[in-house]
């Protein structure tokens, strides 16, 4: 009998979120306290530019590995799709993994980076999907 696909929800990390923001307050401190006053503005226009450039390009959608039963697939290959947030249709992706942490996951969706966070998802997905993909490796 089939397993079930394994089907994974990503939300935006706030995690992520807040690094950025601490890293960008962090260059624009040392900006103000090191540089001309002129050059700390640009510096912190630049790191908010990049704060929102990082909030806007947080994924959000599902990913799913099928199962070589559910896609008619050979035996030991892993058939990967992907839907954005607010999408009907699943596609197909080509799926890399080139980092498994204690709290993060490196991935290649289609060759753009994605960083699986610990709160982009429950507890028993991310392990799942990490089971998964020690078993591919």
């Amino acid at each position: 009998m089939p397993k079930a696909p394994t089907a994974l929800g990503i939300v935006p990390s706030r995690l992520s979120l807040l690094l950025h923001a601490l890293l960008a307050a962090a260059v624009v401190g040392m900006a103000f306290l090191h540089a001309p006053a002129w050059l700390a503005a640009l510096v912190a226009f630049v790191m908010l530019g990049v704060f929102l450039d990082a909030a806007r390009r947080r994924p959000r959608g599902e990913l799913r590995a099928l199962a070589p039963g559910d896609g008619g697939l050979a035996p030991g290959g892993l058939r990967w799709e992907w839907r954005h947030a607010g999408e009907a249709p699943w596609r197909p992706v080509s799926l890399e993994c080139d980092y498994i942490g204690p709290w993060l996951i490196g991935l290649r969706l289609d060759g753009r980076r994605l960083w699986l966070w610990p709160d982009i998802s429950d507890a028993d997905s991310l392990w799942r999907l990490r089971r998964l993909l020690v078993q591919r490796l």
